[in-house]
């Protein structure tokens, strides 16, 4: 009998022993193949979000997860087939896995890449909205599926067929049992219940691993032996999909939470509130790295139980205090036995203070975005950290998506602002500009009145004296009338080219990308901001003009002109602009012109320049031509400017749209067009034409035009070879009736600075200090923006005042940049106050001002200053003129 019981003993542990190695290897095999069908899916979701975010931003780091994915499923792919060799259907399953995804990447994937990397986006969103890549991501993600369902109902099928050999060696059991002493039937039960049921629990348990509704339950072990180191076993198998299951359901919550977020403290009240409900902490604060005046800080952004009465620090520097150490290690920290008066968490019932706290960096693509701080009663588990380093990654991308958005949408909400208030500025100008032409048709009506009351003084003495009187009247109101429209003009030139500097300064900022985050629409809108303001100086320019060409205040400045030297110039300037519209622009010299004539280059450069523009923007095809030659005695006679001088003729002939014979009287007036839907189709304000016209006279000569519809145009200018100041003069004009124009002046002479002045290494601008001063805040952000990216230090002043202050500080100041109109204390005085002190008598003072009359240079200069830019400033030439100051001062 002892002989029967020890040959069923190791029958027996023999039975059970197969037994437990075979659910050991269906346990391991369940695991192995949940966990590498998982990790594929997040391989295919992080090559997924790679790509988008490359395509979206055109970021080379959000190719990295696409690539590390890519190599990782291949991994993962080459693992799992190992598992199913034994299994033609699986093997073949994963095989037409293996091909969906490579299709994916060939026909959807890749391409995409490689337009965006060739800068094709039209082509990228052709390719998004006519390729399958979202159905072909679908079917890849249901044959994940399907093939995990069929390896489990697989696993089912082995542990099916372990229930049924358990049952079947109960069965041998019960048979021996019969056959042994009927003495040992009761030691026989009792050990057939012992074995028996820990094996039923086992296969429930390892059946109830498909579905979650049996993870909760656990195996009772009572013995010592193999069957309860199976059942432990069983247990730990439990445990662990337990957890893997709650960890996957509780972060893709998170993850859909997040979707929609644009604003960085409800995203961060988000993640704290899911957070507690996870690891069940009482008190935790959020703090994401930003920008703050020129500082890297870590600011607070939600607080979890907060308590609002508590003084406690909103923002921390990189390596201050425990937060800013973890975002500069980048590495979890954790602290135990905190100090009774460390911080309270508190309800309505009392407060206990914490005694562990664990602060964790949150990274995206490895660099520090936010560091949460975690207050608790007691330490978290291993489980719970490993939970906290598993969820980080996503809520870093997150995070890093947000703030990207809100940086955009602070951009474009700062540009329709300003574009808003350059549309009043412009509105007011032109209500302003209308009522000074009604004022000045009603001067000319009382000037005719005048002239009659002159008539009739002539014939009655008492009557001349009192017409006389009259007149001296009405003419210092019409000086008074011209004045307040030149301080008009003045001021609000001054008031536009303000806001006017920030836009265009802003917008070639934003043209630049240089943080690569604007799309393409976005960069199209910034080049729409940038030309519109481009055209609006262009308008400013062109009113001045007019305006001083109406009150006798142009300057000439006759100088001699190289005749020669014109075709060049017209080819540089025009040439690009007549290749994109395909219209053939040649320019001709006769061999009877002169090399030289003596006249106003900058005038005759601005004539011509105009004529061509016109041209080429009414000639859709055909051609452009400029002419120039020895203007003829019939030309003369018929334009009755028949003398001894000898004059040029300058026809610019083109095959655009024409102009009726009826309506070629008109466009020579200010702000007038041929036709009504003109300046709809072809944009102009009007002022060209009548410009050209004025100064055509201030040179002695004048303008014909020669037009058909539909045939083209040929606009001609006559001037003389010498010009005569006094041609177009009843009297000589003096020198204290002339104004300097200091709008051209002042490029030209920056324009020679620069050719000029040796050249000088960029670095000569790092690290150099420089005072921007200017009330206009756009002015100084943009401004200080374009400096700082020349390695230069900025520091910023409001008024004169507060630029003196600044003086004052240790640091030493390399070069001021000083706006002139500002409160408290303008530029002027701020300029003398400068150079009154005896170490800043020679630091270098660049005035920036939006008023560009003549006198406002020569009191700016007087007042101390060392250069005058007017606004809008053109940072080329501010570069020039900064680096020509600091190497002189080097």
């Amino acid at each position: 009998m002892s002989t029967a019981l020890l040959i069923f003993v190791l029958v027996m542990h023999s039975r059970i022993n197969a037994l437990q190695e075979e659910t050991n290897v269906i346990t391991h095999q369940d695991r192995e193949i949940t966990n590498l069908t998982n990790q594929m899916e997040k391989n295919i979701l992080d090559m997924e979000t790679g790509q988008r975010g490359y395509v979206i931003t055109g970021n080379d780091k959000y190719l990295e997860p696409y690539l590390s994915g890519r190599i990782e499923l291949q991994n993962n792919y080459d693992k799992l087939l190992s598992w199913s060799t034994e299994d033609s259907t699986q093997a073949n399953r994963l095989a037409n896995l293996k091909t969906n995804v490579d299709h994916w990447i060939t026909s959807s994937s890749e391409p995409l890449i490689a337009l965006k990397r060739e800068g094709r986006d039209r082509d990228v969103l052709t390719q998004y909205q006519t390729d399958d890549g979202i159905n072909q991501m679908d079917q890849i993600r249901s044959q994940i599926s399907e093939y995990r369902t069929s390896m489990t109902a697989n696993t089912d099928q082995l542990i099916a067929r372990q229930a049924e050999r358990n049952t079947l060696l109960i069965e041998l059991l019960y048979l021996i049992w019969g056959l042994i002493a009927v003495v040992t039937i009761s030691a026989a039960w009792l050990m057939s219940r012992t074995i028996s049921q820990p094996i039923r629990n086992i296969t429930e348990s390892i059946l109830g691993l498909t579905s979650s509704r049996n993870l909760m339950s656990r195996i009772t072990i009572t013995s010592n032996d193999e069957i309860s180191d199976l059942g432990h076993v069983t247990n730990e198998l439990l445990r662990s999909q337990q957890e893997r299951i709650e960890l996957q359901e509780h972060t893709n919550n998170m993850m859909s939470k997040y979707q929609g977020i644009h604003e960085i403290e409800s995203l961060s009240d988000i993640f704290l509130s899911n957070m507690a409900d996870k690891l069940h902490y009482p008190y935790a604060a959020l703090y994401v790295r930003q920008e703050e005046n020129a500082q890297d800080l870590m600011i607070r952004t939600a607080v979890f139980a907060g308590d609002a009465q508590l003084n406690i620090r909103t923002s921390f520097q990189m390596g201050e205090g425990l937060v800013g150490q973890c975002a500069k290690e980048a590495k979890l920290m954790e602290f135990h036995q905190l100090p009774e008066n460390y911080v309270q968490v508190f309800s309505s019932l009392g407060s206990a203070p914490p005694h562990s706290l664990l602060l964790f960096p949150i990274c995206f693509l490895g660099e520090v975005l936010a560091v949460a701080e975690i207050a608790a009663f007691s330490p978290l588990t291993p489980i719970q950290i490993s939970y906290v380093e598993a969820i980080t990654e996503d809520f870093g991308a997150a995070i890093n998506s947000t703030l990207n958005t809100m940086k955009i949408e602070s951009l474009l909400t700062e540009s329709q602002r300003m574009n808003e208030e350059l549309q009043v500025y412009t509105e007011e100008l032109q209500t302003q500009s209308e009522e000074l032409q009604m004022q000045a048709e009603s001067l000319q009506v009382l000037n005719g009145k005048l002239e009659e009351r002159q008539l009739i003084a002539d014939e009655k003495t008492v009557e001349a004296q009192r017409a006389q009187a009259e007149l001296i009247t009405y003419a210092e109101m019409l000086e008074r009338s011209t004045r307040y429209k030149s301080e008009f003009l003045a001021n609000m030139s001054h008031e536009l080219r303000t806001p006017l500097n920030g836009i265009l300064l802003l917008s070639e900022f934003l043209k630049e990308n240089n943080s690569e985050s604007l799309t393409t629409d976005e960069l199209e809108y910034a080049q729409a901001i940038h030309s519109s303001g481009e055209d609006l100086l262009k308008l400013i320019n062109d009113i001045l003009d007019l305006s001083k060409v109406e009150a006798g205040k142009l300057n000439i400045e006759a100088e001699a002109v190289n005749v020669t030297e014109i075709p060049e110039s017209v080819m540089q300037y025009f040439g690009e602009i007549a290749r994109e519209k395909h219209v053939d622009l040649q320019v001709h010299v006769e061999d009877s012109v002169p090399d030289m004539i003596f006249t106003d280059a900058q005038r005759l450069r601005q004539i011509i320049n105009n004529l061509l523009s016109n041209a080429l923007k009414f000639t859709s095809q055909g051609s452009v031509q400029l002419e120039i030659r020895m203007a003829n005695e019939e030309e003369l006679l018929e334009t009755e400017r028949l003398t001894e001088e000898a004059f040029l003729a300058f026809p610019v002939q083109d095959t655009g749209i024409g102009i009726s014979e009826d309506k070629q009287s008109i466009i020579f007036e200010a702000f007038q067009q041929a036709e009504k839907n003109t300046e709809r189709h072809y944009g102009g304000t009007g002022l060209g034409l009548s410009i050209t016209k004025e100064l055509s006279m201030l040179l002695g000569g004048h303008i014909v035009v020669e037009s058909e519809l539909g045939r083209g145009s040929t606009f001609t200018v006559y001037l003389p070879v010498q010009y005569n100041p006094f041609s177009q003069h009843e009297q000589p004009i003096t020198k204290d009736q002339v104004s300097d124009d200091w709008e051209i002046s002042e490029n030209l002479r920056i324009a020679a600075t620069a050719e000029s002045v040796p050249s000088v290494e960029y670095d000569i601008l790092k690290d150099k200090h420089v005072l921007l001063v200017d009330d206009d805040d756009r002015n100084l952000f943009a401004l200080s923006k374009v400096l700082k990216a020349q390695g230069l230090k900025v520091s910023i002043a409001k008024n004169g005042e507060q630029a003196l202050l600044e003086l004052k500080q240790p640091s030493a100041i390399d070069l001021i940049l000083m706006d002139i109109m500002m409160p408290v204390m303008d530029g002027y005085e701020a300029i003398q106050q400068i150079r009154l002190m005896e170490e800043h008598q020679n630091l270098p003072i660049i005035a920036l001002t939006a008023r560009a009359m003549s006198e406002d240079r020569k009191r700016i200069i007087n007042a101390g200053a060392t250069e005058y830019m007017s606004k809008p400033i053109n940072m080329e030439h501010l570069l020039v003129i900064m680096r020509m100051l600091l190497s002189n001062k080097s």
